[in-house]
């Protein structure tokens, strides 16, 4: 492409422009009007130069010549053409080549100046009408003409930088770019199939699982609820009962009332034991005794199922929660204390129960289950950890013998399970089933959740780096939180997290593979003996048998 000649040699080109010798006479009543009309001819000349020239063109400029030389011998189109007449340039159709894309812009031709007359006054450009302002301004208000540009080919960019190839590394041949850019794109369709039939695959278990519930639900209604022990006999009546409650099948709008019936009340609680711990904490809390005890269950409560928003501070269960756990702390307590994780099982029961009712049962499974031991002395969660290893060593001696090369005891991930009864890490429907099943089987059952999520999470406990290995049991594993940020959308396209995103626990360990239905086909395949957890729990805590 030649470049353009300087802007001082075009203005002196445009100013030897000279009017045809064919020209009318000024009139003698506008002595100015000769001036006039050869300013007028100029800029016409001036604008007709511009139009003609082609940012395409390979032809060099014209060169300025001579003013006096040029007015002495015109050339032959400027002799042939009228003088009001537009050049041939000025009426053609414009091709300009825009470098920045792949597509021509196509201007469309300039109108044609309308031919004066020779009795009609001849414009002056020197002094603008008052009119042109507007017209000027309505110009400038009008949208310019869209750039066609090509969404076909590809850009100079994508032509030049691999797709497949980081940027600081030699570019690969183009048969290998277009082979890897297919085999990417065959990825990419693998992947929407996958997650196609993963969507289906959850909205068929989602039928059968109403179908499920619908199918148990007039047992539960005739059987189950008027006497819930039906499902402790040992007939054929009581196992298939059972096996109803083993699978999830409880009807929502009755759990608090079966809750509420397995747990009973055999510490014999009044009623008004849940007013009377709320009137005792006020007065602790008067004295300055009570702020240890509500910082703990404050820090505790805010972590507490999130995903529901609903015990977090200034949620709408928030208080009903905080009453909950401040009156179990100083419920028949000389001292006041607060253990960790005790919001959990609360929330869980307060998400079926009134608070009054709810605080009677919490009491009550504590005190009756191995949550009292967790909750309170730690000779005797020694205890508990010794029969929990003699369990794994038993059932998994690959992952036992694994722990024990690298020091890894049960206080890294038993203890925050167990303390809250799993509602921390699994999601919220796992975590019911579980607690549901919990009450019906007892102490043992907890302890066969931990054994199933340590096979489903066997692939990744054999890391040497024992920081890792506990972000696997906190559920800040790098490699399923990645895949959790990618499936949600919190990946921005620099790389970067979504700072406004959030992952959550139970999301984690659901990527990790810890579904209600691998767990509980876990369950089922564990070869588990009550015989020998009883023997465990005898000989290392007899004074809790």
């Amino acid at each position: 492409m030649s470049s353009l000649a300087p802007a001082h040699d075009i203005a002196r080109g445009f100013d030897s422009v000279s009017l045809d010798d064919d020209a009318p006479p000024a009139s003698s009543s506008h002595p100015d009007a000769s001036l006039d009309l050869q300013t007028t001819r100029d800029n016409e000349d001036h604008d007709q130069a511009f139009e003609s020239v082609s940012l395409d063109s390979a032809a060099p400029p014209e060169q300025p010549h001579d003013r006096d030389d040029h007015r002495s011998s015109p050339s032959p189109s400027s002799a042939s053409t009228p003088p009001h007449s537009p050049s041939l340039a000025s009426t053609a159709p414009t091709t300009v080549h825009d470098p920045s894309s792949s597509t021509d812009v196509h201007v469309p031709p300039r109108a044609p100046p309308a031919p004066l007359a020779d009795d009609a006054p001849v414009p002056s450009t020197s002094a603008p009408s008052t009119a042109e302002p507007d017209k000027l301004a309505a110009a400038a208000a009008a949208p310019s003409p869209k750039k066609l540009v090509s969404t076909k080919r590809p850009t100079i960019m994508q032509k030049v930088v691999s797709m497949t190839r980081q940027r600081d590394l030699p570019p690969k041949p183009r048969e290998e770019e277009e082979k890897h850019l297919t085999m990417l794109a065959e990825m990419y369709a693998a992947s929407r199939e996958a997650d196609k039939h993963r969507r289906e695959a959850e909205a068929h278990r989602a039928a059968v699982r109403a179908a499920q519930h619908a199918a148990a639900f007039p047992a539960w209604e005739a059987s189950i609820l008027p006497n819930w022990r039906v499902v402790l006999h040992d007939t054929p009546e009581g196992r298939r009962l059972r096996q109803l409650w083993r699978d999830g099948t409880m009807p929502t709008r009755w759990r608090g009332r079966l809750w509420a019936m397995c747990i009973g009340n055999g510490l014999a609680v009044p009623k008004g034991a849940f007013a009377q711990a709320g009137e005792r904490a006020a007065r602790l809390r008067d004295a300055g005794r009570l702020a240890e005890v509500e910082r703990a269950a404050r820090a505790d409560a805010q972590r507490t199922l999130p995903a529901l928003h609903m015990f977090q501070e200034g949620a709408v269960m928030h208080d009903d929660l905080m009453e909950i756990l401040v009156a179990w702390a100083v419920y028949e307590k000389t001292t006041p204390r607060y253990p960790d994780g005790l919001a959990f099982p609360a929330a869980l029961l307060l998400l079926n129960l009134a608070p009054a009712e709810a605080f009677v049962c919490l009491v009550n499974l504590v005190q009756k289950s191995f949550l009292r031991s967790f909750y309170g002395d730690q000779d005797e969660i020694e205890a508990y950890y010794r029969v929990f290893d003699t369990l794994l060593a038993d059932a998994m001696p690959k992952i036992y013998a694994n722990f024990s090369a690298q020091v890894v005891r049960p206080s890294l991930y038993l203890l925050p399970w167990l303390s809250t009864l799993f509602a921390a890490f699994l999601p919220l429907d796992l975590a019911t089933r579980v607690f549901d099943c919990f009450l019906l089987e007892g102490d043992s059952f907890p302890f066969r959740v931990a054994l199933v999520l340590l096979d489903v999470l066997e692939p990744r406990l054999f890391n040497p780096n024992l920081d890792e290995l506990a972000a696997v049991f906190r559920g800040t594993d790098r490699g399923a939180l990645g895949v959790v940020r990618r499936d949600k959308g919190l990946i921005l396209a620099d790389g970067s997290v979504d700072p406004d995103g959030r992952v959550e626990t139970d999301e984690v360990y659901a990527e990790m593979g810890a579904t209600e239905e691998r767990v509980f086909e876990g369950l089922a395949r564990l070869e588990w003996k009550e015989e020998t957890w009883a023997r465990l729990v005898e000989r290392e805590l007899p004074e809790v048998v």
